[in-house]
């Protein structure tokens, strides 16, 4: 890296990926900063595990440079699991002294750019996960029954790769799972599909504080019911995030999402 030997490691706090460079393999290495942390932690200042913006637990990942753009690669958990985990990816962007902002967690991956504000997308991109209690850790004594009132990322099959249908299962009244982002224009309509048994309201906004509702979707929904709903979609134009959030009674297994055109 511009003549530098650099390395990857994971801090004490095991959710993020470090780095530090030098200019021998040998070192000594200068610490330079965190690249990427599973629940964005310390950015904005944000270090409160149990308000992070996803589910903490241990990540493995390394650098990787493709033509003239850094990657990091990391992995966060599912199933309520510090064993099981989903493979991610995010840009890398370049500070002015040679060294690497730490990238934020999107549903963007490997993409060249934001996602499209037209189109269906499965709830297993979300970036960001929390109940209304806020988050917790999966590498800790009996995270299932500790986090038994949480929503969590799952698949109705075995946690393999051949079964590709993965959801958030167990949103509860509270919940958000934040997308990000989105070239927000033409859509005006918005539709989920769902299972579980619940009723209430699905809340859309392109805020995480839900100050600006875009979106209020009712739902009313039976245990093993496999369900569409759809409602009016009011959001500004230009890149945005999507915010969910459940208010309501019962439970709510969130599949996938459509912004339409009527």
């Amino acid at each position: 890296m511009d003549g530098k030997y650099c390395f990857v490691y994971s801090s004490e706090h095991n959710h993020d990926l470090c780095y530090a460079m030098a200019d021998s393999p040998k070192g000594p290495f200068t610490y330079g900063g965190v690249l990427v942390d599973i629940g964005d932690l310390y950015l904005n200042g944000n270090e409160d595990e149990t308000h992070a913006s996803n589910y903490l637990g241990n990540t493995h990942g390394e650098m990787l440079q493709i033509e003239d753009q850094w990657y990091i690669f990391y992995h966060r958990q599912t199933n309520r699991s510090s064993y099981a985990r989903q493979a991610c990816a995010e840009k890398l962007e370049r500070r002015n002294d040679g060294g690497f902002q730490q990238a934020e967690i999107t549903s963007c991956g490997l993409n060249q750019g934001v996602l499209k504000g037209i189109g269906a997308y499965e709830a297993r991109i979300a970036c960001n996960l929390w109940s209304i209690n806020g988050t917790g850790r999966y590498d800790g004594k009996s995270p299932k029954q500790k986090l038994k009132d949480h929503p969590y990322f799952t698949q109705s099959g075995k946690d393999r790769e051949n079964n590709g249908d993965q959801y958030i299962a167990n949103m509860k009244n509270g919940s958000v799972a934040g997308f990000k982002y989105f070239e927000m224009g033409e859509a005006n309509q918005i539709g989920i599909t769902i299972q579980g048994n619940a009723k209430g309201t699905m809340q859309v906004s392109d805020k995480s504080d839900f100050e600006n509702i875009c979106a209020e979707i009712e739902v009313s929904n039976r245990e093993k019911e496999m369900h569409t709903y759809k409602g009016a979609l009011n959001i500004p134009r230009g890149k945005r995030a999507l915010f969910f959030r459940f208010q309501g009674e019962g439970t709510v297994d969130f599949h996938s999402f459509e912004l339409m055109k009527d």
